[in-house]
């Protein structure tokens, strides 16, 4: 085993890593079934740049346990929707974990995701 005892040279970063689904920015998602009820009926794919992403993600996503999103903060091209392994219950198996994710992306989304559909997502970036 190596122990780092030298200065890191990055001033912060950021990492996550989840249980779910990439999408390769607004168009790949809003194509795997997000269900458009949920925005605007005037829906046009540049307005989610200009009310902000987020936002968006926010109204579709929310924020209550068992899915979470994530933009690239860089282009904002790509989006992860899942859960992190962290929340892995105690008494919980992996694949109990993968399915209650799958059951929760089918339900905010609008799809028909199997397990097999999703795969765990390790992204790190520095500034």
């Amino acid at each position: 085993m190596k122990i780092r005892n030298g200065f890191v040279s990055n001033s912060s970063s950021s990492s996550f890593l989840i249980f779910g689904k990439c999408f390769e920015g607004v168009s790949d998602f809003i194509k795997n079934g997000v269900v458009l009820e949920k925005l605007d009926d005037d829906f046009d794919e540049d307005e989610l740049y200009e009310t902000g992403l987020y936002e968006t993600m926010e109204q579709i996503i929310g924020w209550e346990d068992g899915i979470e999103f994530h933009i690239n903060e860089y282009d904002e091209d790509t989006i992860w929707v899942g859960n992190s392994w962290k929340n892995v219950g105690d008494n919980e198996t992996g694949l109990e974990f993968k399915q209650k994710v799958v059951d929760k992306i089918n339900e905010k989304l609008g799809t028909s995701y199997e397990i097999k559909d999703l795969s765990t997502y390790e992204e790190a970036w520095g500034c």
